[in-house]
């Protein structure tokens, strides 16, 4: 989408976008702006110019936001203060959304860490588990918001079709905060393991993610751990409340952190992930 010509045909007579696309691990911050940003912007720019487009949903990030300072969920009056160039790519693509002038309605959602079969991110979490390891940056006293992926499916396609949403921002989310420890204890059960927690001096990350980052620049894709990705593991709160949006529109998860990890679980063992 950075070649906005290439965008027309793709928009032409639909009657809702969805913009889930995006860089999640990138090389170079630039290109966190150009696959987040400028290629919103050409989407954004592309819709204008199409005819009867009824609504734009953006997916954003808990991120945008950026992690909780006290442990009280994040909402959507929270002042933005991303600490990631992620976090800042996908804040300032918002700001794009909502710039005035668009011949269309649009609305934001910003989950916290998504999981569920087909992610790979919390795949590392079993793997990990199954080696009777849970490594911890920082403090023992972690908490997070997650949803599970068909929930987050589910909400986008209710927010997207109804005009009670339109220019709002939302977090979307299971309401309720888990602890990162319960969690390593659920994945743990899962696999049938005792981990043994691993502390990790937030500075030791660092040390290891600008390396893994510098080398990464000689390889063909972006390293796995970065200073930017050490820096929110190192956070101690990544919650949100999702109450606003269920208030608008009566959303709320079906899925709870032991019933998608374990669905997780089985897909993973099912396509021998794991």
């Amino acid at each position: 989408m950075l070649a906005p010509g290439t965008i027309a045909d793709a928009v032409r007579d639909a009657d809702y976008i969805i913009h889930i696309a995006g860089v999640t691990r990138a090389k170079r911050r630039k290109d966190f702006f150009d696959g987040n940003v400028v290629a919103t912007r050409n989407l954004l720019e592309a819709c204008a110019k199409a005819t009867g487009l009824k609504k734009f949903c953006f997916l954003s990030s808990l991120t945008a936001t950026g992690p909780s300072p006290n442990g009280v969920p994040v909402d959507e009056d929270t002042a933005c203060n991303p600490i990631s160039a992620y976090g800042r790519s996908k804040l300032d693509a918002e700001r794009s959304c909502l710039s005035p002038g668009k011949p269309f309605p649009v609305v934001i959602l910003r989950p916290p860490t998504v999981y569920g079969p087909r992610d790979k991110d919390v795949l590392e979490v079993f793997r990990a588990a199954k080696m009777g390891i849970q490594p911890n940056v920082g403090s023992t006293n972690k908490t997070l918001s997650l949803i599970y992926g068909p929930d987050l499916a589910e909400v986008i396609v209710k927010a997207t079709l109804t005009d009670k949403t339109d220019g709002k921002t939302y977090f979307v989310s299971d309401p309720a905060i888990y602890e990162q420890a319960r969690m390593f204890g659920i994945v743990g059960d899962l696999v049938g393991s005792k981990s043994i927690r691993i502390k990790l001096p937030p500075f030791l990350v660092y040390s290891a993610a600008a390396l893994v980052e510098a080398l990464s620049y000689f390889g063909p894709r972006p390293a796995l751990l970065s200073r930017d990705k050490a820096r929110d593991m190192a956070q101690d709160h990544w919650v949100c409340n999702p109450q606003r949006i269920k208030q608008d529109i009566a959303f709320e998860t079906r899925t709870n952190a032991e019933m998608g990890l374990k669905a997780t679980y089985e897909w993973y063992k099912e396509k021998k992930w794991i």
